[in-house]
């Protein structure tokens, strides 16, 4: 394999994480260093200087930025530090580093995972070991991966919780996945101040239900029923119904995962009675909450095969969002009418209903759903309704329009792969070839 000239271990680094430009490095940097709430920017100039044979030592903002970005230390993109000569300053000095004193957390996940490399032979790649892209969260599941000697301030750790939200529900998937374990490992060192503490309780929440969300992308059940119950955990500790609703709804998906179906339809329940007469126009955020949770406990109840349960909760789903403006994202939700709507298709299909899975997809102004996955998972629904009657050709535009709402939604879950996989199984004579090209770039076998 040709060694690319100049800084290698930079440029490597760029183009394993999926960055193929330098134009796109800029917009990617400038992206991290937002969500890290880092004040630092940089030019094709700067990039073209740091993929260089000099390229120099960023300061110290820009340094935080890339290591969040690639998962690696300066060092390891190829980055050296100046030093200056012992014998003429009169023996070693102390360093002083902006970074050692006032650390971002994000910058820890280099310990955590990484960007993957290039191989340098044939040999390398065939010797490598399958890439997990969740290992990292499960590291900190099981209490393997150790935590940071300096905790970071509560600040630094709302803040990120708030970015790693942003990014599951804007599928982002393979950067949250290297960012995330560094947040979690956060959680577990008590506060001294009780305001502190409950602000990292409720951070804990929201962290957690990412985490577990992850996992049931990556079709680890387990270990995100693990995950969920960490949230409950810190939910109950702060002893807010509505956050033990949040928690409800992740714990709901996971033990109905699991296939532990009658006890999922009961947690969301539970939970939607603890919080039932909490709920009108003057409480919007809790509303939200309230039918988010009825929405999970409807889809628990369609798995098991209860249509009526599903429908009645459908139902109230409903009536709570006619209390909500449309598009709305409260706590981190997309709950409103139009979401009922979409999870009336979501559940049409999981009674096995493609036509009327049709029916309500006809209804669902796609626009006005508030986040990127769930304009996705639309998209990706249609597509299995579509190939359910018997239309392929629809079924392959709706699929593109899923691609092109959110890449990593469907090119990175098994569940998509799995209906490209049948999709081209049935098209025997060819006549799909925007479907070969999509199953090329999903990596499935055609």
């Amino acid at each position: 394999m040709s060694v690319p000239p100049g800084n290698p271990l930079l440029v490597r680094a760029r183009v394993a994480a999926g960055i193929l430009s330098q134009e796109k490095f800029v917009e990617e940097f400038q992206r991290t260093a937002a969500e890290l709430g880092v004040d630092a920017t940089v030019t094709v100039r700067q990039i073209r200087r740091w993929e260089s044979k000099k390229p120099g030592w960023p300061h110290p903002p820009a340094r935080t930025v890339l290591t969040a970005l690639f998962g690696r230390s300066p060092e390891e993109l190829g980055f050296r530090e100046r030093t200056r000569n012992l014998a003429a300053s009169g023996g070693l000095g102390p360093v002083h580093d902006e970074e050692v004193n006032r650390r971002v957390f994000m910058a820890r996940t280099v310990t955590v995972a990484g960007a993957t490399m290039l191989p340098a032979s044939a040999h390398d790649l065939l010797a490598a070991p399958p890439s997990d892209p969740v290992s990292g969260i499960r590291d900190v599941l099981t209490g393997t991966l150790a935590r940071p000697a300096q905790p970071s301030s509560v600040e630094a750790i709302v803040q990120a919780t708030a970015s790693a939200k942003r990014q599951v529900q804007a599928c982002r998937y393979s950067r949250l996945a290297v960012k995330l374990p560094g947040l979690l490992v956060e959680f577990g060192e008590p506060r001294e101040v009780e305001a502190e503490q409950r602000e990292v309780d409720i951070a804990e929440v929201h962290a957690f239900h990412v985490a577990a969300s992850l996992l049931l992308k990556a079709e680890d059940p387990a270990s995100a029923w693990v995950a969920a119950e960490r949230a409950m955990s810190a939910a109950r500790r702060v002893d807010d119904p509505s956050l033990i609703a949040a928690a409800s709804r992740s714990l709901t998906q996971a033990v109905a995962a699991v296939g532990h179906k009658q006890q999922a339809i009961r947690i969301a329940i539970v939970g939607v009675d603890q919080l039932s007469g909490q709920v009108s126009k003057r409480t919007p955020a809790r509303t939200a909450v309230f039918g988010a949770l009825l929405l999970r406990g409807a889809w628990a109840a369609a798995v098991a095969g209860d249509a009526d349960t599903a429908g009645e909760l459908l139902d109230s789903a409903g009536r709570s969002a006619k209390l909500l403006d449309e598009s709305s994202n409260l706590q981190w939700t997309a709950f409103g009418r139009q979401n009922v709507q979409q999870h009336r298709l979501s559940i049409a299909l999981t009674l096995g209903n493609a036509g009327q899975a049709l029916d309500a997809a006809r209804q669902v102004d796609v626009t006005q759903l508030a986040v990127t996955e769930r304009r996705a998972v639309y998209w990706m629904d249609v597509a299995r309704a579509l190939h359910l009657c018997g239309q392929p050709e629809k079924a392959v535009t709706a699929l593109l329009s899923a691609e092109k709402e959110a890449e990593e939604e469907v090119l990175s879950r098994p569940v998509v792969k799995e209906l490209i996989g049948e999709m081209v199984a049935r098209d025997r004579t060819v006549r799909l070839p925007e479907l070969r090209k999509l199953a090329v770039r999903a990596a499935v076998a055609v």
